[in-house]
């Protein structure tokens, strides 16, 4: 690790990802996603863009050692990290799959349930994507999915873009409307029409991010996205996180609100 990039989080982005930002804010929305689900005993499951699997192992719990669980992921790096954590003895074996949502590599009616957390946004093609998990499932199964809210209801995340644009520019900064460019409920549910689904129901949530401090926000998200920065720059960017996330500190540490999408259907 070079000065320029020491950002004081040891790993690669895959590793931080999961000792992170998986406990900070991922882990409460994949139980949240799989009570929704209800998959029960023996059924088989798709978790599209899986990253490190939080939300693969639960679904892999719910099933049993008679279900089939599958975690797809375009990212070789998160299915790596995902293989070196251990699930439950009575979860179902988990096949972590490297692979593109344009094309899932499975045959039709393969699955009860999809699910995909926090990816759609980042899909090129978001209809095709959808598509392609309608087609897996079974007739009548379920996809759920999930996808941030507004950023302006995601102080944290906000605060990270105003203090990326101010000092990477607005390309770097880009990365937080990303995460939240589908933050419309009826875009959502838009979406999951137009691919062909049936019983779509969409709701806003609200969550938290819970982290020691905001400089863990900070330099969490610049190690992660391997930003190039001095030290007096990154100094500069964790004290204007800090004081715009200042209200959110308590005695336990930081813990600001986030909103996410929940949506599922039926194929």
């Amino acid at each position: 690790m070079t000065d320029s990039n020491d950002w004081g989080v040891s790993g690669g982005g895959a590793e931080i990802y999961e000792t992170v930002f998986v406990p900070a804010m991922m882990g409460e929305w994949a139980s949240r996603a799989v009570t929704l689900a209800s998959p029960q005993a023996g059924m088989h499951v798709l978790d599209v863009a899986a990253g490190t699997g939080a939300l693969t192992r639960l679904a892999a719990k719910s099933v049993g050692p008679s279900g089939r669980v599958v975690g797809l992921d375009l990212n070789s790096d998160m299915l790596d990290v995902a293989r070196t954590i251990a699930r439950e003895p009575t979860s179902a074996p988990i096949e972590w799959r490297a692979g593109d949502v344009s094309a899932v590599p499975f045959d039709d009616e393969s699955f009860d349930v999809v699910f995909c957390a926090f990816g759609l946004m980042f899909f090129p093609d978001r209809v095709g994507a959808l598509k392609e998990m309608r087609r897996v499932l079974r007739r009548d199964g379920r996809v759920v999915l999930m996808v941030w809210g507004s950023i302006r209801k995601c102080p944290g995340q906000l605060a990270m873009k105003e203090s990326w644009t101010r000092h990477f520019g607005a390309d770097e900064a880009g990365l937080f409307d990303r995460q939240h460019s589908l933050g419309d409920p009826a875009a959502v549910r838009s979406l999951i029409d137009d691919a062909g689904f049936r019983e779509t129901d969409v709701q806003e949530a609200e969550g938290f991010v819970r982290l020691q401090s905001a400089a863990d926000l900070a330099r969490g998200y610049g190690a992660m996205a391997e930003v190039q920065a001095d030290e007096r720059t990154r100094m500069a960017v964790i004290g204007e996180v800090t004081t715009a996330l200042k209200p959110y500190v308590g005695a336990d540490g930081l813990a600001y609100p986030i909103e996410a999408i929940l949506a599922t259907a039926r194929k």
